[in-house]
């Protein structure tokens, strides 16, 4: 778990740094718009960038600073090798085009050139930037993403100028995720990791709970994590691309109702899942685009479906319905046998329960047996006990 600093060392670093002051985020800067595709193209960009490590060259610092700085783990018994991604440094700022607060360079590769001290995980020292020290922190990577030209942004003035808070319903590609005092990260997309809901993210991090440098990369964060103290926020300048549409909600009519199988399809990547038929119900997780669920109840314009075990609700204009002659269910039985053959005798590989569906594939010569299949398992289940969906 990311580790929540105190309020105290988080104002600290939000205006100033015991060995380099930063100053406070100008009145009159003017910025460019930029497109969520543009500002993941600088993301990635960070995140891939190669370049090579030396020890001598670049695990030198000054001993007076010696007990503020921690290396990244990523540089342990290392003389020299090559690195994919910037290393996490609290307080800094080095970019592709971006350098920190009187750094004698002008990106992070010149500042490697030049000698820099790559890195610093130390977190809980309360000073901030290190002067000598090269790489960037959480809130130094999403303001290069955005190419944000000014002072240095922190997570405690997050949203001071730059970003406004928006609602989790309404967190989209490349919006942000922030914790004031602690963490920001830039959102991608719902998903799930090792059977854990959340979301993957770009963003600079000394964690490695999911891997990876301890610095830019891609990364996830749990749901759980999501809802302790993260607020969703958006650059002010953000353009959406012509073919963006990660709706949450969409304006079209679904012709799907209860008591019917529907697909999730009127979204990017995935509808989000809510304990109650309300945008301000409390997120239970996400339902991946694709996915075909039974529609057990409506409410308000909500369905209630279960999904993973829980049961929930998802807003109804992201349905539609089951394409006719595709997928098929069970009619007037508890569960249908699926066998290795069209036959009675043939061995069971599986069943087919109430409520769950299964794909067509083919049908026996004599038209009495359908090959459908469901969860990974292909074989033949009677037709006159299956109905089709729609």
């Amino acid at each position: 778990m990311k580790k929540i600093s105190s309020l105290i060392i988080g104002i600290l670093f939000g205006i100033t740094t015991v060995v380099a002051p930063i100053k406070s985020v100008s009145a009159n800067t003017v910025q460019n718009p930029i497109t969520r595709s543009e500002a993941e193209e600088r993301a990635l960009k960070i995140i891939n960038l190669t370049w090579t490590y030396d020890k001598n060259k670049n695990g030198n610092l000054d001993p007076k600073y010696a007990s503020y700085v921690t290396s990244p783990s990523q540089f342990d018994n290392v003389t020299t090798a090559q690195f994919t991604g910037i290393p996490y440094n609290w307080g800094g700022q080095d970019s592709l085009d971006s350098k920190s607060i009187n750094a004698p360079w002008t990106n992070f590769l010149d500042g490697v050139n030049k000698g820099a001290y790559t890195g610093n995980v130390n977190t809980e020292a309360g000073l901030g930037y290190i002067s000598g020290t090269a790489g960037i922190d959480c809130s130094g990577f999403v303001q290069a993403v955005f190419n944000i030209q000014d002072y240095k942004i922190s997570t405690s003035t997050m949203f001071d100028k730059y970003f406004k808070k928006i609602s989790l319903n309404e967190l989209k590609h490349m919006d942000i995720l922030n914790r004031a005092g602690d963490h920001v990260l830039i959102f991608d997309k719902w998903g799930t990791l090792n059977g854990i809901s959340g979301a993957y993210t770009y963003e600079s991090t000394w964690e490695q709970i999911f891997g990876g440098i301890q610095g830019t990369k891609k990364y996830f964060v749990t749901m759980d994590d999501i809802n302790n103290g993260y607020v969703p926020g958006r650059y002010i300048n953000i353009v959406d691309d012509s073919n963006s549409s990660n709706s949450s909600q969409q304006s079209s009519q679904s012709p799907v109702k209860a008591g019917q199988f529907a697909q999730v399809t009127k979204v990017t990547y995935s509808a989000y899942f809510k304990a109650a038929p309300s945008d301000d119900a409390a997120l239970l997780g996400t339902i991946p685009k694709g996915t075909i669920l039974y529609l057990i109840d409506q409410a308000n314009g909500w369905y209630l479906v279960n999904y993973n075990g829980k049961t929930g609700w998802v807003w109804g204009e992201l349905f539609t319905s089951i394409p006719s002659g595709k997928y098929v269910t069970i009619n007037n039985v508890y569960q249908l046998n699926i066998r290795s053959n069209p036959s009675s005798t043939a061995s069971i590989l599986g069943v087919l329960g109430k409520n769950q569906y299964a794909e067509v594939l083919d049908y026996s010569k004599d038209g009495n047996w359908v090959k459908i299949k469901i969860n990974g398992i292909e074989g033949f289940s009677s037709r006159k006990y299956l109905n089709y969906i729609y």
